[in-house]
């Protein structure tokens, strides 16, 4: 029996050649028939690679110096040569052209101006600041609560108007300095009973306090000059010890309250008598008689404040160089390590059971966008700045996705943090819009608001639509924690694995991450024809301090895009894509478009 075998190949794009060979019973040719099965590839992505922290010295930490300088009567005669004045000069000038170092400048009498806008880079030269009208400018008095009282005011300012991500890594450096004691201290007086040791004829409705200024006086609150005593309240005391310890304490809690990087508070004393005596200068006795100064006193009072506030106490001999570059102003260095790594496909929305296409990745499927009407190629149909999804959820506040008079609030679309959500969005919700992470979960506000966690407040151990599983699982294996979806979860979610690397120095730490079965879904085509079924996945890596637990952390983000058409479309074939350590970058700079793309596709 004779036979032949007669063979064609004729594969598509993707596919697979099958041969079925049936032999023949006769003596004809053997009849050689062919199938061609077309698998479905998978609709999954692999997704390997390496990222590291920052170094320190890349980071952003400010340096805030503030100093608080004596302009009393007294400090003419035993700072001669104003010192002090060059001390605070030299500071200015060694640091004048370092742009994350910060100079905010006091002086105090009887008044406590404030010499410089807030915190404010300077150069040294300002007349303002050092010249006559400035720390050369004297007058008689001593006050340190009011000095303390406008240094609180002036730091709680600044704090508040700090963004919680700068502040973590903010250093403020408190100088005061003074060669006297507070001066008038006051006693808040009463007119009943008549033996009180406060009583005074002169007191009525508790407007009158007593005041020691060489004689004692009675000050009419009445009659108090505007801007004399700016911290002097009518009938209470002041300038006592314990009321400049409670500030000095106030300011040291601003630290906790506000999770500034570090705060210390140093004091200095400046005298006219060495260690043995004797004057060192010719005024000095002058001084000591006109304004009855008390060396000891003042030294125990400074001391006490040095320590309260974490910091030290230099005490200086007139006629010596005033120094104060000995004190530590280098910013904070801190190492950095991995917070937090999330993975999300922000074109599948994932449903109860399944990823649904999310073309324009608003946080609203494709069939849910032509359902309502609104465009599922445009995050914000109306072009009014909000996207589609936070004006369906805002509807009965006013809002409506097809109608750009709907809310009729001007919206500042600037995203100044890069996490995806326009500043008069993040302003709707109370999040901050220079942080991708408002409270410092781990996650950023984008998600939280998409998917009904709260970006105010660190709720990811709980589990926010009761189906066992805690809100952080949920963002991370990509399920919706606002809603019960048990099998999307057990049969869809991610898979993470983590490790330091062996490139981590002691500096810079960094790990090799695997993440597995990362669903793709068919998108319509995103920027006109050829561009269906692409998907941008984000991964988001959040470094934060080792030792600082309020640390909201540091965002970089990688993009991958990838191409899949079901049933049997996907770019990379492979399902894999690696990714490096310089294809993640900061927020605000992330592109997800087609023409200067930051993200990552196959084959680059």
């Amino acid at each position: 029996m004779s036979g032949i075998f007669r063979t064609l190949i004729c594969a598509p794009v993707i596919g697979v050649l099958a041969f079925v060979i049936v032999p023949g019973c006769t003596d004809s040719d053997v009849e050689v028939r062919e199938t061609f099965e077309v698998p479905q590839v998978d609709d999954q992505l692999h997704i390997i690679g390496e990222v590291c922290t920052q170094p320190p010295e890349d980071a952003n930490f400010p340096v805030k110096i503030m100093f608080i300088i004596d302009c009393s009567g007294s400090m003419q005669q035993t700072d001669e040569g104003d010192h002090r004045v060059e001390a605070v000069r030299a500071v200015v000038r060694r640091y004048a052209n370092n742009p994350q170092v910060f100079f905010n400048i006091i002086k105090f009498n009887g008044r406590v101006p404030v010499l410089t806008n807030g915190f404010e880079h300077l150069q040294g030269d300002e007349d303002d600041v050092f010249g006559s009208q400035g720390l050369l400018e004297a007058d008689s008095m001593t006050d340190y609560q009011g000095a303390l009282g406008v240094a609180y005011q002036e730091l709680l300012a600044d704090m508040q108007n700090t963004s919680l991500a700068e502040l973590t890594r903010t250093k403020y450096v408190i100088m005061f300095f003074s060669d006297g004691t507070p001066d008038p201290v006051c006693y808040g007086c009463v007119t009943d009973p008549p033996n009180h040791p406060r009583y005074s004829t002169e007191c009525h409705d508790d407007l009158h306090v007593v005041c020691t200024l060489m004689d004692e006086i009675i000050l009419d609150m009445d009659y108090v000059e505007p801007g004399m005593f700016p911290m002097l309240e009518g009938g209470a005391d002041y300038n006592h010890n314990y009321q400049i310890f409670q500030l000095v304490d106030a300011v040291m809690d601003l630290k906790d309250a506000f999770h500034a990087g570090e705060l210390r508070f140093h004091t200095a004393f400046l005298y006219c008598r060495d260690q043995f005596g004797n004057p060192t200068s010719s005024l000095c006795g002058a001084a000591e008689e006109a304004y009855n100064l008390d060396p000891d006193r003042g030294r125990a009072l400074l001391r006490e404040m040095a320590s309260r506030g974490n910091g030290t106490f230099r005490d200086f001999t007139s006629g010596q160089d005033v120094n104060f570059l000995n004190i530590d102003y280098t910013s904070i260095k801190r190492t950095y390590g991995a917070k937090n790594l999330m993975v999300t496909n922000v074109n599948a929305f994932p449903a109860y059971d399944a990823f649904l296409p999310d073309s324009d990745f608003d946080g609203l499927d494709d069939d849910a966008e032509m359902r309502n009407g609104t465009d599922p190629l445009k995050r914000d149909s109306d072009d009014d700045g909000y996207q589609d999804f936070i004006e369906e959820q805002l509807r009965s506040a006013g809002f409506d996705p097809m109608d750009p008079l709907k809310p009729d609030a001007v919206c500042d679309a600037n995203d100044a943090d890069g996490d995806g959500l326009a500043a008069c969005e993040e302003a709707l919700y109370g999040t901050d819009d220079k942080m991708v992470d408002s409270d410092f979960d781990g996650f950023p506000d984008v998600y939280e608001i998409l998917l009904g966690t709260d970006p105010l407040r660190d709720d990811m151990s709980e589990d926010l639509d009761s189906d066992g599983r805690r809100n952080a699982d949920e963002l991370l294996f990509h399920s919706h924690p606002g809603r019960s979806d048990p099998q999307l979860f057990r049969e869809h979610r991610y898979w993470y694995e983590m490790r330091q690397s062996s490139d981590a120095t002691e500096e810079r730490q960094c790990y090799t991450f695997d993440i597995r079965y990362v669903t793709l879904v068919t998108t319509r085509d995103r920027n006109g024809q050829g561009t269906r079924g692409f998907n941008d996945i984000l991964i988001w890596f959040d470094q934060a301090s080792n030792d600082d637990p309020y640390d909201p952390g540091q965002f970089r983000v990688a993009c991958v895009r990838a191409q899949y058409i079901a049933p049997d479309y996907k770019i990379p074939f492979s399902g894999e894509i690696t990714l490096t350590d310089d294809d993640f970058v900061n927020p605000t700079q992330l592109d997800q478009g087609f023409a200067d793309s930051t993200c990552v596709e196959a084959g680059e």
